[in-house]
């Protein structure tokens, strides 16, 4: 057993963890200290992937502050023993649920939001009563320094640890018995977390990506379309899970809204790849990759790489079986299809792997029903891209190959918690139907209480 787990163990096995005060007074150490910390934050965000200090705050700061305030609202009464109802076969008796830690807790994070990322889930691990080892990425080292420093500061006492280092790291942690593996990050490096994590069947949550639709009809308000289609590909340069990853606009109204989407983009990037508010690439294999994807294609707007950035860019009439249909783009590059039809488009995107969110523009309540009928997602935003992860109280995760597993708000304690079921019976009546010698009197008990 490493040393990091060793101190998680023993920190959790000190029972400060079981009072629920001392996990506020925790929580609260952490938003005091993101508090404290802000503008050092974004600088390291800065230092990384070039955010702005609006798009850090709106997109991972803010957010785990919310996150924080919500959850303290709210702890007490979800750390309550749950009374549920017992069957009269079972008189007299109560029982109840009772949510409990794990344990000690694995936290792999990823580099795209990498202080959220990291943050969020840390967030429900304490709520739940846990101890956290947490790995960051070291593509962005700024970052992953900080969580050091707040792990550190915020946790003298070890409740939380920050480990850095690579992938050598990350595996002989994932061969560790922690109690609960929370991991953010591709498919692919998903299903290697949970074939390690199965040597120890130590339960995942994976929060991973896939190629989220986004779906405009001839219904749908194009003007606001096309600004709330641009704000969710171009956030963090693309490199969002839920960003919407390829437009499927009805052919009738195609050419219109590809003039809306090239003058919002314009909007978003006025000195195309040269844009300061833009984003960073994150490295640049990943900005080759990128690059590739547009050759061969017909560019519509942009296309073209600056330093670490990459321009805004629209691909039209892109087949579905192009290079960049064939992968998560995960960059500011937004292929555009089209359909004839509503029965076209729900026939062609229920071949498609469960993506991590779906994005529909319409004003047709029913087309609305019938993608929640007939396809799957982890996450729906009817009219709007990426908002749907700001509530609390809306679950996130994906399904199937976009992830297993929800967190957020009260689904984050859940994740974090073992439901723990408790029968209490009463000695003051013990009726007999079930003990030998077995009769026919015991028999119709048995009918009239199971039937």
């Amino acid at each position: 057993m490493s040393l990091l787990l060793e101190k998680a163990l023993a920190v959790f096995e000190s029972g400060k963890l079981l009072d629920v005060e001392y996990r506020m007074l925790k929580l609260s150490s952490l938003y005091a200290w993101i508090q404290a910390h802000e503008l050092e934050i974004e600088k390291a965000l800065f230092a990384d992937l070039a955010k702005s200090d609006h798009e850090a705050f709106m997109t991972e700061i803010g957010i785990a502050l919310s996150e924080i305030s919500y959850v303290k609202k709210h702890l007490k009464k979800w750390v309550r023993k749950q009374p549920v109802k017992t069957p009269l076969s079972l008189f007299p008796a109560k029982s109840y649920k009772l949510y409990r830690p794990y344990g000690p807790v694995l936290i792999l994070s990823p580099w795209n939001y990498p202080f959220l990322l990291a943050v969020e889930p840390l967030i429900s691990a304490i709520a739940a009563g846990n101890s956290a080892v947490v790995k960051p990425s070291l593509k962005t080292p700024h970052v992953a320094d900080l969580l050091l420093k707040l792990a550190e500061e915020a946790f003298p006492s070890g409740e939380v640890q920050v480990a850095l280092g690579d992938h050598a790291l990350a595996d002989a942690l994932l061969s560790e018995p922690f109690q609960l593996i929370f991991f953010t990050g591709s498919p692919n490096v998903g299903r290697h977390v949970m074939e390690l994590a199965s040597k120890n069947l130590t339960p995942v949550v994976l929060e991973l990506g896939g190629k989220s639709p986004c779906v405009v009809d001839e219904t749908a308000n194009l003007e606001i379309a096309a600004q709330r289609i641009a704000f969710g590909k171009l956030t963090n340069a693309g490199q969002t899970c839920i960003a919407p990853d390829f437009l499927y606009v009805q052919k009738s109204v195609k050419s219109k809204f590809e003039a809306l989407l090239v003058k919002a983009f314009e909007s978003f990037a006025p000195q195309g790849a040269d844009t300061e508010s833009l984003a960073n690439i994150v490295d640049l294999p990943h900005l080759e990759r990128l690059q590739n994807l547009v050759q061969n294609e017909k560019v519509l707007f942009g296309g073209k790489a600056s330093g670490k950035k990459f321009a805004p860019t629209l691909l039209a009439d892109v087949a579905w079986d192009s290079p960049v249909m064939r992968q998560e783009i995960f960059g500011p590059i937004l292929p555009i299809l089209s359909f004839e039809d509503e029965a076209e488009m729900l026939a062609k995107l229920r071949t498609l792997p469960r993506p991590l969110a779906f994005y529909v523009f319409t004003s047709n309540k029913k087309c609305v029903q019938r993608i929640q009928r007939e396809l799957h997602f982890g996450g729906m935003c009817v009219n709007d891209t990426l908002m749907h992860i700001g509530s609390p109280e809306l679950p996130f995760g994906g399904v199937g190959n976009s992830g297993m597993g929800r967190y957020h708000g009260e689904a984050g304690f859940r994740t974090f918690s073992h439901e723990e079921s408790v029968l209490e019976r009463g000695t003051w009546l013990d009726l007999d139907f079930r003990y030998p010698p077995f009769t026919e009197a015991k028999k119709k008990l048995v009918h009239f209480f199971l039937k």
